[in-house]
């Protein structure tokens, strides 16, 4: 596809024609997903995140505009929503490690110490005992098993919104059960 045949379809994405974003989509889908892969190192994870842009792309067609061409806005694009996907992550492990590292294993010798880390632990589980059992179960199954959002949702029969709702639940009832040892 040359310059001037992607400005044309562009331009008609613009208006709303849906076979020009098709196009377009089929063309670019691909190789921004291999792009994106590079950087998530994962291919359902790179494929949500090229599929998001390419929504994006389609709500906002009419106030679109390409400096400096279309190719490099959605590499750009893809780019820095794969950054902010691995920052989400790796701050999402960092707060994990934070409250629940070492949970339960004490390197020092120190009564006084082992008998927190004890504690800790008998608070983080009462705190899990007493979630509600879909709560309990989408939060293990993101913090215990690794499994991701849309993973969790299809494993319970549930929308991704409801794994949502139940993760950000599940770590508030957290939070509350153990504010005295955060």
């Amino acid at each position: 596809m040359n310059e001037n045949e992607l400005n044309v379809l562009i331009g008609k994405m613009k208006t709303g024609d849906r076979e020009s974003f098709n196009q377009i989509f089929r063309r670019y889908y691909t190789p921004l997903l291999r792009f994106c892969i590079r950087f998530v190192g994962d291919t359902d994870t790179a494929a949500e995140i090229v599929q998001d842009l390419f929504v994006k792309l389609w709500s906002s067609r009419e106030k679109l505009s390409f400096t400096t061409g279309f190719e490099p806005y959605m590499t750009r694009s893809v780019r820095n929503a794969a950054i902010s996907y691995i920052n989400k992550e790796r701050s999402h492990a960092e707060a994990n490690e934070r409250v629940f590292g070492g949970v339960g294993e004490s390197d020092s010798n120190d009564p006084s110490e082992t008998l927190q880390s004890n504690n800790l632990e008998a608070s983080y589980r009462q705190v899990l005992a007493t979630m509600p059992e879909k709560r309990r179960e989408v939060f293990l199954a993101s913090r215990f098993e690794g499994l991701k959002y849309n993973e969790i949702a299809e494993k319970l029969g549930v929308s991704q919104k409801t794994v949502e709702a139940h993760m950000s639940a599940a770590i508030r009832q957290l939070r509350e059960g153990l504010k005295e040892y955060l």
